[in-house]
């Protein structure tokens, strides 16, 4: 490329100190101002670009801007990838938006996928299977477990997901939302995860004591 968008590490020569203040006042970004603003950096934010995870910026003379729908892709690119989603399996993600997608729309996607992401889950999981093992449970036994938990989890996970998509989410996309509105669904997220991890606990101990119930009463 001819011009790169080092977006001119020179945009304050290029830019008069009105035009720059204008331009903040917009929410348009030079891209080290973006790359101060996300914590991504100015490298891989063009990488991203280069992938077309990014929309070309908007170019004004010889200085290129960053609007608010290129940070809401940018935050929505580095969730997927903390997510564990491949460069390529985002690009695919990305390609199934619709053309006509708001930056609200890409703020709450972001947020209902960081509000169910747990930071060390695997080595949580590692703890409770040495826990559970110290119990005297066998390898296979873990294994079975396991898989049979996966299983059902997966299901309920799918079922809450349609109901989650048609009770809030679809009549949330069909009108307008202001920032404020959108923080305070992504606030309200992780309370949502929450309340249903909570639920899902208890119903499942209900059952446990159904079945126990159950149980001895045949016994008897």
């Amino acid at each position: 490329m001819a011009q790169t968008e080092s977006d001119t590490a020179t945009t304050a020569s290029t830019t008069r100190p009105s035009e720059a203040s204008n331009e903040a006042a917009t929410g348009m970004l030079t891209v080290d101002e973006l790359a101060e603003a996300t914590g991504v950096s100015v490298r891989n934010i063009r990488y991203y670009a280069s992938l077309r995870l990014l929309p070309a910026p908007e170019r004004r003379g010889r200085v290129a801007y960053y609007g608010p729908a290129h940070r809401a892709r940018l935050d929505l690119t580095v969730a997927l990838q903390e997510h564990g989603f491949t460069l390529q399996a985002i690009e695919r993600y990305l390609a199934r938006l619709p053309e006509d997608v708001t930056v609200e729309d890409l703020a709450m996607q972001r947020a209902m996928i960081t509000s169910w992401t747990l930071p060390d889950a695997d080595e949580v999981l590692r703890d409770i299977g040495r826990e559970l093992r110290r119990l005297g449970l066998s390898r296979d036994a873990l294994t079975a477990a396991h898989e049979l938990t996966e299983r059902h989890l997966d299901a309920l996970a799918g079922d809450l997901r349609v109901l989650l998509e048609d009770e809030l989410l679809d009549p949330w996309r069909r009108t307008h939302h202001s920032p404020d509105e959108v923080a305070v669904l992504e606030e309200g997220l992780p309370r949502l995860r929450g309340l249903v991890v909570q639920s899902v606990m208890i119903s499942f101990q209900n059952a446990v004591n159904r079945t126990i119930g159950r149980s001895l009463r045949k016994s008897v």
